[in-house]
């Protein structure tokens, strides 16, 4: 039986905010290459059942596959640091080439660290090796003739083209380095089909199952209709509004513009755009999936009026036949297929006691941190460990070969301290009841409690308040399982001096962090959590926070305007304040009161602070279509230039970006409507 179909949970912030995809299992797109295994493949050796280096040593390499707990003797199914160092190079270059500055250790935001993508990798070339042991095992090897065949056949599609050929030499050097890079691709790919159609065979038909067992689902999310629509208050307009769009006496749009109520749409004809199930009125839905195209429906009758409907377009399917001429096909193939040849693989390693051994060290650290996270208890155990081998008995740190245990490290101790942090929290306001509410009534019962007050008028506040901090007080006895006062203040002693040691670490390790990788946001972040008042740290953090969320908006009209829109959903006018004004305001007073208005700070930061805030003042100014308001940032901007040319008043840039600021803002006052860009003011 197939399964059923699961419902979709659409972000679409994440959409926006991230547009790259992470799947390091789309070989082609991100550029891994996996070398040994096309070398395989390619050769036309898959009888060969020989190692393919006799002389090397498992634990000379990064892993590889293990059978029942033991790496298997076979080399060809161990990653040795070439294949993996190959893969992880190219996947980051393709990333970095989009734009996207990865931390080598922190996840930030929705960005995966370096380190996440580096065990991401080995655990496709885990997958990679299983294939292939199963090919070999079952006689599912591509020949090197198909691998021949396909590889230049995708080459010749790109070379036709001069231009996509001229593009294909200068990104990879020559047609033959692209070509080696086609053949890895093609070849785990064959690999890939192979596999599936040996292990799957019958998932076309088991697809077409499913479906049959899910078209109502498929129907809701995939059938569309465009169309336009009048709505009036009375039947009898919209029948003699029918009758004249159907004489020719006026067009629909036309009628829409005029007539119709809805003001939203009559503006545009009536135009409605495209639009699926569950978005208009039932009656509304029903009459237009049910219209012909290009013949006007109704009058029908909804909660608003009446409505004529002119459907443009019609998507819809009622069989398998039908769904496979659909957009969302494809789609939904490729997610059944990929989800059951995910499940297939599960199994099939499982059933054979398949699985992998790491043998480098950062790669299994982050494997443990990993299995770890969604585990409390796992996560302190980690913790501790690491504690007891990465500080001594006065919380210094000992440093160690990697900086990654480390960060895991303070990953975790953050966490941890958090927690510790809340249930102190609850263990003080525990005591604060116990200690001022009258013991009899925090002798009562639960069930003594409700009772009370249920009895106990509205016009009794402090019997009420003693009565629910009571209540409150069983919650917190129970979660911690205490009876009594003294049992609440031992608990609150120990973890208040766990806490403070904890914090302790956790205050020693960002700040190696941050001695070892000063320019690594997320450590910043932390240094700003611990000393906030440190010139040099709240310039970094506020750098960090304008190069990471407000920069990008000034700088990419476009990428604004999709945020302003989705934003714009929520907060109507108010999104642009959300996104630009609220977060400059907090960076420019965070600089100027610990930094431009503090006496004692080197002048070197302070001129780096201002020259970050003409960058600010510049790039709002620049964006602004309101002559009012880019008067007003340029005059902002003008300020932090006058402070800057106080520091150094003969430095000819500064004067020269005064000059421009100075013509700009004349020319808004004179009201000519010139806008020429302020010189860029480079740090």
């Amino acid at each position: 039986m197939s399964a059923k179909k699961p419902r979709r949970n659409t972000n679409f912030m994440k959409s926006i905010q991230r547009p790259v995809v992470w799947a390091v299992a789309i070989l082609f797109g991100i550029g891994i290459v996996w070398w040994t295994v096309a070398q395989y493949l390619g050769s036309g050796s898959q009888n060969n059942t020989q190692n393919v280096d006799q002389t090397a040593k498992f634990e000379e390499m990064v892993g590889g596959l293990t059978r029942d707990g033991t790496p298997v003797t076979d080399s060809r199914y161990w990653i040795n640091y070439s294949e993996y160092e190959i893969s992880a190079r190219d996947t980051l270059s393709n990333i970095r080439s989009q734009g996207y500055n990865l931390d080598p250790y922190f996840e930030i935001e929705n960005n995966p660290s370096e380190m996440g993508i580096r065990y991401e990798i080995f655990r496709s070339l885990v997958d990679q090796k299983t294939l292939l042991l199963y090919a070999v095992e079952n006689n599912a090897v591509p020949t090197a003739e198909q691998i021949k065949s396909e590889s230049d056949r995708i080459v010749n599609q790109y070379v036709g083209d001069e231009n996509t050929k001229a593009a294909i030499i200068y990104q990879y050097g020559s047609v033959e380095a692209f070509s080696e890079i086609v053949r890895d691709y093609v070849s785990t790919q064959l690999l890939s089909l192979n596999v599936q159609a040996k292990a799957l065979p019958n998932i076309e038909e088991d697809f077409k199952q499913y479906v049959a067992d899910n078209m109502v689902d498929l129907k809701s999310e995939y059938e569309k209709v465009t169309a336009s629509h009048i709505l009036v208050t009375e039947e009898a307009s919209a029948l003699e509004l029918k009758v004249k769009i159907e004489e020719g006496a006026l067009s629909f749009s036309q009628a829409a513009s005029e007539f119709s109520i809805d003001t939203g749409s009559a503006i545009d004809g009536g135009n409605l755009g495209e639009f699926g199930h569950g978005q208009m009125v039932k009656e509304f839905e029903d009459a237009a999936f049910a219209a012909t195209p290009g013949v006007i429906t109704g009058p029908v009758i909804s909660q608003f009026g009446y409505h004529l409907i002119d459907v443009a377009t019609k998507t819809t399917f009622d069989t398998y036949e039908e769904f496979v001429k659909v957009a969302g096909y494809d789609t939904e193939y490729s997610q059944y297929s990929n989800e059951r040849f995910a499940s297939w693989l599960s199994g099939y390693k499982e059933e054979n006691k398949l699985s992998y051994a790491i043998n480098d060290p950062d790669l299994k650290m982050y494997e443990k941190f990993a299995n770890s996270r969604n585990d409390s208890e796992s996560s302190q155990k980690l913790m501790t460990e690491l504690q007891n081998e990465y500080f001594d008995g006065e919380g210094n740190v000992l440093i160690g070969d990697s900086y990654l245990p480390m960060v895991i490290y303070t990953e975790l101790a953050d966490d941890r301290a958090s927690e510790l942090r809340n249930e102190v929290l609850d263990l003080e306001d525990l005591k604060g009841i116990l200690t001022t509410v009258p013991a009899s009534i925090t002798s009562l019962s639960r069930e003594e409690i409700a009772a009370q007050l249920e009895t106990t008028p509205s016009t009794d506040s402090i019997m009420r308040v003693y009565l629910s901090n009571s209540q409150r007080a069983h919650d917190y006895l129970d979660k911690y399982g205490l009876s009594e006062l003294t049992d609440v203040e031992k608990l609150l002693s120990e973890k208040n001096e766990v806490y403070d040691r904890t914090n302790t670490y956790f205050e020693n390790s960002v700040k190696f962090l941050y001695s070892a990788m000063p320019n690594s946001s997320q450590v910043i972040n932390y240094m700003y959590r611990i000393d906030g008042n440190d010139p040099k740290i709240v310039y970094l953090y506020n750098e960090s926070i304008y190069n990471r969320n407000i920069r990008p908006l000034l700088e990419n009209p476009a990428l604004l305007d999709s945020y302003l829109q989705y934003y714009g959903q929520f907060f109507g006018a108010q999104a642009v304040s959300l996104l630009i004004d609220s977060p400059v305001q907090s960076v420019e007073s965070d600089l100027n009161m610990k930094i431009l208005n503090v006496t004692d700070v080197a002048t070197d930061l302070k001129v780096s602070t201002l020259y970050l805030l003409v960058d600010i003042y510049e790039k709002l100014a620049n964006i602004q279509e309101d002559e009012q308001m880019m008067r007003m940032y340029l005059t902002g901007e003008m300020g932090y230039l006058e402070m800057l040319q106080e520091l150094y008043p003969e430095d000819a840039a500064v004067k020269s970006t005064i000059e421009t600021v100075q013509f700009q803002i004349s020319e808004l006052a004179t009201g000519t409507g010139t806008t020429v860009e302020a010189t860029g003011t480079e740090n």
